[in-house]
């Protein structure tokens, strides 16, 4: 009839008796609780309903009725188990996607050049602030450019110009100026400096 070895029917069927053992002990409550009250509902012809009498409904039946629709739900609805739902795949982003919604390990990092370029400027201006107190010999001062000049180039702006004449310059290699704004972002430093 079912796969004894399934631990989701398993709780499935535990969860329907569970329920099940709890709906009749509420009733079971209920029926103590007011075996002796009757509710009566009076019908007055004059209100225009057009029934005369009244109707009597004591709770016994009432709750012999609420245990009846509820077992009817109960038997109707079988219990289900969807195999594919418990083996669906992973949801993976591709890193083409600018955002991914979905649970998954490898989601796609959101681009946002204005934050990437804040970070990096913060953290040349740090660089620069810590070069600033003493003589860096040469060697030092080469790593300091290369070092600020990876932080610069993933969020190198297309109006600074080639990245590569703007590295020789950094570097000495060259004496033609460069973008008055990459030198800005190369040469900042913090304010509390």
């Amino acid at each position: 009839m079912f796969e004894q070895s399934d631990p989701v029917v398993a709780f499935r069927m535990a969860e329907r008796l569970t329920l099940t053992a709890a709906v009749l002990l509420i009733a079971l409550i209920v029926m103590i609780g007011f075996w002796r009250s009757v509710q009566k509902l009076d019908v007055d012809p004059s209100k225009g309903l057009g029934i005369g009498g009244s109707v009597v409904l004591s709770t016994p039946v009432f709750v012999l009725l609420t245990l009846v629709a509820y077992a009817y739900v109960s038997l109707s609805n079988p219990i289900s188990v969807d195999p594919h739902a418990a083996e669906a795949p992973d949801q993976v982003a591709s890193r083409d996607q600018p955002a991914f919604l979905g649970a998954s390990r490898d989601a796609a990092p959101v681009e946002d050049d204005a934050y990437d370029r804040t970070i990096a400027q913060r953290r040349v201006r740090s660089l620069n602030c810590l070069a600033e107190g003493g003589s860096l010999s040469p060697r030092l001062e080469d790593d300091l450019a290369d070092a600020k000049l990876m932080l610069m180039r993933p969020v190198w702006a297309g109006d600074w110009g080639a990245p590569d004449t703007f590295a020789a310059w950094a570097r000495g290699q060259s004496t033609d100026a460069p973008n008055a704004a990459a030198r800005a972002f190369y040469e900042e430093r913090h304010v509390v400096c």
